[in-house]
């Protein structure tokens, strides 16, 4: 079995025995690159290394254009991918830190609320209960009235500059 390297029509039938001329099984791998994508051949194990016969020969037929073409895309897609996986990647670290800044935050809020209750009850202890008045209640009258006025206020302005129109009316 000779030796090929070159880019040419030159591939075998593999029937899983071939040795390699340094007298090892030639494994089978397949090819990662631009130019042959996908495409088996048989090789050294120690193919390319110091001590390692330079044997290899194709075992799938050379690609097509067209295969070359559409290998081109996908790993120009392959490659964005990559890139998005690893800004997934730092924006997931971010997320982490932020959420354990945030649980540090809670407890120390869970600790605050905790002394503020005893604080409060201790406060109730001595002063007695209290009649409370709604100043919620309250608010929400002046709320009320305010717009109210406003509302009103609006009307009779849109009455003033009519001059003989129509009053402008909400409906």
């Amino acid at each position: 079995m000779s030796s090929s390297s070159s880019y040419t029509n030159n591939y075998l039938q593999h029937n899983g025995d071939e040795r390699c001329e340094c007298g090892r099984k030639a494994g089978m791998r397949t090819s990662l690159t631009v130019r042959n994508p996908g495409r088996r051949f048989l090789g050294c194990l120690n193919y390319k290394k110091r001590n390692g016969c330079n044997f290899f020969v194709w075992v799938d037929p050379q690609t097509c254009e067209r295969g070359l073409e559409y290998a081109k895309i996908m790993q120009a897609k392959k490659e964005e991918l990559e890139s998005q996986i690893e800004d997934l990647k730092m924006m997931n670290i971010e997320l982490g830190r932020g959420i354990k800044k945030l649980e540090e935050d809670n407890d120390a809020l869970v600790v605050k609320l905790a002394e503020l209750t005893e604080i409060n009850v201790k406060f109730v202890e001595k002063t007695g209960p209290r009649k409370t008045t709604n100043r919620l209640t309250n608010l929400t009258t002046l709320v009320v009235v305010v717009i109210v006025v406003f509302v009103v206020c609006v009307l009779m302005s849109s009455v003033k500059h009519t001059h003989g129109k129509k009053p402008l009316y909400l409906v």
